[in-house]
């Protein structure tokens, strides 16, 4: 096997990032009747039934979008967040270092893409909290480390740490060799395993039972559909009540006219492009009727979301 202590590991200090973290205040992009028409539908849903699972890509944290997450999880709307592996690399960054994203073409070029001190923090955090699952524990680990040697540029942009100060479920559902992390000498794939395994069954104890709910899929085209179908399906075994009236909205870049075909309370239609975009088909099977699609930036979603369910 691959000798991985001969790496050479450099700290975040010595890497050029493309993102910095800043507080988003505004923002530019207005919404459409159509988008504006399609949020307000959302936050009316979510006002009434107030049981929210939210799913995202990792780009909904590299964009800085829990930034308004938090506002919104002051309501006591949240009950669950999934999401994937990556999601986790920009969250430690901008905690860690204030600036993420490195430049992935350069740096494949000079063999030193992936391998920064970010993945021996979340491989530390993962072996050391493996119990607690891979979300909570990277939130634990990030709790207990900011107040050590390294001055953190702001702990408090993480949501890994937020939800863990909060109590607030989240499960980090990742694939092997998905992430950086998994270039480290400190990798440990059975923890990683273990802990993310953790995770997938709190989000299908969450799921068991759960009705009168939103769920929301923000910018992730296969781990949060995948992960939820398989959850859905274990609550539903066992509380067959699981998915009553629950709404599904999924938000993503996709091209809307080709979305659903003729019925828009269906999947789309084996011969349809639109059938191979995972969300679109997945989603439905799990709440026939109840999802709907609306293609838009995940950024200005977030901002006008969390704009309208503050002004109660």
């Amino acid at each position: 096997m691959f000798d991985r202590n001969r790496l050479h590991i450099q700290p975040l200090s010595a890497r050029k990032s493309k993102t910095s973290y800043y507080p988003v205040t505004s923002f530019a992009l207005k919404l459409s009747d159509q988008e504006s028409e399609f949020i307000d539908e959302i936050v009316a849903d979510i006002k009434e039934k107030k049981k929210v699972v939210l799913g995202f890509g990792a780009h909904f944290i590299k964009n800085k979008c829990q930034h308004h997450l938090w506002d919104i999880m002051t309501t006591d709307y949240i009950t669950h967040i999934v999401t994937n592996g990556a999601s986790t690399i920009h969250d430690f960054e901008f905690a860690y270092h204030g600036e993420t994203e490195e430049d992935v073409r350069e740096n494949l070029a000079n063999g030193t893409f992936g391998l920064w001190e970010t993945g021996e923090h979340i491989n530390k955090a993962i072996n050391s909290h493996t119990s607690l699952g891979y979300g909570i524990g990277l939130g634990k680990y990030i709790e207990e480390e900011s107040d050590k040697d390294h001055i953190w540029a702001a702990k408090c942009t993480s949501l890994t740490w937020q939800c863990y100060m909060r109590g607030i479920p989240l499960s980090i559902c990742t694939s092997i060799g998905h992430d950086i992390i998994y270039e480290h000498p400190e990798c440990d794939g059975a923890k990683i395993g273990e802990a993310s395994y953790i995770d997938f069954l709190k989000l299908a104890d969450t799921l068991e039972g759960l009705t009168d709910a939103v769920v929301l899929c923000v910018g992730s085209a296969i781990t949060v559909p995948m992960v939820m179908e398989k959850a859905i399906a274990m609550a539903k075994n066992v509380a067959p009540i699981t998915g009553t009236n629950v709404s599904c909205y999924v938000i993503d870049l996709f091209d809307e006219d080709n979305s659903w075909g003729d019925n828009k309370n269906d999947e789309p239609a084996k011969g349809s492009v639109s059938y191979f975009i995972r969300p679109l088909k997945t989603f439905n099977r799990m709440f026939p009727g109840q999802c709907k699609y609306k293609k838009m930036d995940n950024r200005k979603l977030m901002f006008y979301l969390q704009e309208r369910l503050r002004d109660d």
